[in-house]
């Protein structure tokens, strides 16, 4: 295990990174002009500061006016770009009749892989993310466990609201979020301790 990886499994803050598959990394990274590599992977994301938390019931869509930012074609295709960008294998559907547009694809681990959707809010809110493939917890005995950090309707907390930040993050940000809680999900399933509470203030 590397020394940024241990310090990382005892909760200390490392940079960390995301493949275009959604494996989190810590070492063997570079800066290069388009962004950041991984010496085996490739290309990676930085996981941006955020901090999961849970049990509230996730915000509704936001306002329910005639227009909405995705209908701005600039701000939608900086979305689009910076997915393709970091995870090409995700699907893209457009907006459809109102329905508002959404990515959806596969985050492998290296523990699990996890069908993921990603759905853009009216409001320019924190993306939901939804996992389909999988209930999240664990048996527990006779009862089920609920994982940590799940709004009450089963979706991924992967962020406090003021961590994100419309202006500058993308739903590429959103996704690494996910990757991340899903990471930590699958340490929690094995030891029942989630190992990390987000990524705080780290230099990359």
């Amino acid at each position: 295990m590397s020394m940024p990886a241990l310090l990382s499994h005892f909760g200390i803050n490392t940079a960390r990174y995301v493949t275009s598959t959604g494996e989190v990394v810590f070492d063997g990274v570079s800066k290069v002009a388009s962004g950041f590599t991984h010496a085996v992977h490739g290309a990676v994301t930085p996981v941006a500061k955020h901090t999961f938390h849970g049990g509230d019931e996730e915000p509704d869509d936001g306002h329910d006016g005639p227009t909405a930012w995705w209908d701005d074609e600039a701000e939608i295709n900086r979305h689009v770009e910076a997915m393709e960008k970091a995870f090409p294998d995700f699907v893209y559907l457009p907006d459809d009749d109102g329905s508002g547009p959404c990515w959806g694809g596969i985050i492998d681990t290296g523990r699990g892989k996890f069908e993921v959707g990603i759905f853009p809010r009216r409001d320019q809110g924190l993306p939901r993310l939804v996992v389909f493939n999988k209930r999240l917890g664990a048996q527990a005995g006779r009862r089920w466990q609920s994982a940590p950090h799940l709004y009450i309707n089963g979706n991924l907390c992967v962020a406090d609201h003021d961590d994100w930040v419309p202006t500058e993050h993308t739903v590429a940000t959103a996704a690494a979020w996910a990757a991340h809680w899903l990471a930590a999900y699958t340490e929690w399933r094995m030891s029942r301790r989630w190992p990390v509470e987000g990524v705080h203030a780290v230099a990359f």
